[in-house]
């Protein structure tokens, strides 16, 4: 079992952590399928609204942005917008089983194992955040039902005078829910991951961070922002190297050949963002794509027939470099959710003085595997019970 100090220099473990083949290939997996969802109905939308597939595919190839449309439209963007965020939360209760059962002792904990908590747990993870967000949506309709109520001549305006200051008081809770739907989307992952819980008991725990540790859990998570950010950056910049070594040494024989292929594939991964995009947020990203070398992505060359080995070798170059992109993305999720792992289990000791890396496997079981086993003990019960009988009878033949 990992010794943890309990205190900030924990979180500094989430580099090592998140560092491993096993939680890398969970996220990878997560987010190549939450991926391939968001396109196949980000492009089933565009496709909706009546643009040409062609027109689709030279505007976004495979990163989609959502662009004016139609509301049925938008219904099936955000439905495969949904499918991406569910997928990665998915991989985030995987990477935090395997990371809780690391810190315990167990490095062998099977990803089949981990994957099959996750999965068990997907209603848990899905009803936490939905039911917090019913809440505020129950307290805004009631916010609705007194602007209808002051629409009434002289009462409505004395109505709403009186319902001034609880209106105040709805309005600040609203927006202590929303902070805490934010931490459920981050801190339920790991929460699941380590307990099992279901949506109401994640639910508490998230209100109980949120209560009894806010600083350090809003600064802790700040630094695990920070910390997968390196880590996409460190992996993001060897990986460009280890590219351009390998294309350096194989354009040995092929000369331009290779080059007419490299410009072909990179024209298939076109990283275009949006014009509404915050400056900021652009600016933070290509800044990221500049310090790994890869800058060439935002402006990619333009496709240009060569001949149909060389169209095909482009293709797979093409699908390598989504391969990389995604491996390099793998490695700062895996730090965000290894992290966010043992921040909870911090968090734990110091509000509630309870160690969870010494709590019993049993404790944290899940009720249907509890009431399995208790079926099996009663089934023992009574074979041991009718064995009992016959020996018994034996003997007094």
């Amino acid at each position: 079992m990992t010794k943890l100090h309990f205190n900030y220099k924990d979180i500094f473990r989430a580099f090592r952590l998140g560092f491993s083949a096993k939680k890398m290939w969970v996220m990878f997996e997560g987010l190549i399928a939450g991926f391939l969802g968001y396109v196949i109905l980000s492009y089933v939308a565009l496709l909706i609204k009546g643009m040409p597939l062609i027109q689709i595919w030279k505007t976004y190839t495979l990163f989609v942005f959502p662009a004016p449309m139609p509301w049925y439209c938008w219904i099936v963007w955000w439905i495969g917008f949904l499918w991406f965020v569910f997928m990665l939360l998915l991989s985030g209760v995987t990477v935090s089983k395997l990371t809780y059962e690391q810190l315990r002792g167990d490095e062998f904990f099977e990803v089949k194992e981990a994957w099959k908590l996750a999965w068990q747990r997907a209603g848990s993870l899905v009803a936490s955040p939905i039911l917090l967000a019913v809440f505020i949506a129950i307290l805004l309709i009631a916010g609705l039902v007194l602007s209808l109520i002051g629409k009434i001549p002289y009462f409505g305006e004395l109505f709403v005078g009186i319902m001034a200051i609880p209106a105040f008081a709805v309005s600040l809770f609203i927006i202590y829910l929303l902070i805490v739907l934010l931490f459920t989307l981050t801190l339920a992952p790991s929460v699941i991951g380590v307990t099992k819980s279901d949506a109401f008991d994640t639910l508490f725990e998230v209100f109980s961070c949120v209560n009894d540790q806010p600083w350090r859990l809003v600064l802790w998570q700040g630094a695990m922002k920070l910390f997968s950010f390196i880590g996409i950056i460190v992996l993001g910049f060897f990986s460009v190297k280890a590219v351009s070594l390998g294309s350096t040494v194989v354009r040995v024989f092929m000369g331009l050949k290779l080059d007419e292929i490299l410009n072909n594939s990179l024209s298939l991964f076109k990283f275009t963002l949006p014009s509404y995009i915050p400056f900021t947020l652009h600016n933070y990203i290509s800044r990221g794509f500049e310090i790994i070398g890869a800058s060439i992505l935002f402006s990619p060359p333009s496709f240009s027939a060569l001949g149909w080995a060389k169209d095909i070798a482009a293709v797979l170059l093409g699908i390598t470099i989504y391969v990389i992109f995604f491996f390099i993305l793998s490695y700062g999720t895996s730090i965000w959710f290894a992290g966010n792992t043992v921040i909870y289990l911090v968090l734990v000791k110091k509000k509630d003085d309870r160690n969870l890396l010494e709590v019993k496997e049993e404790e944290f079981e899940i009720p249907e595997k509890v009431e399995a086993k208790e079926e099996e003990k009663k089934e023992e019960k009574k074979t041991r019970k009718k064995v009992t009988k016959r020996k018994v009878k034996r003997k007094k033949k």
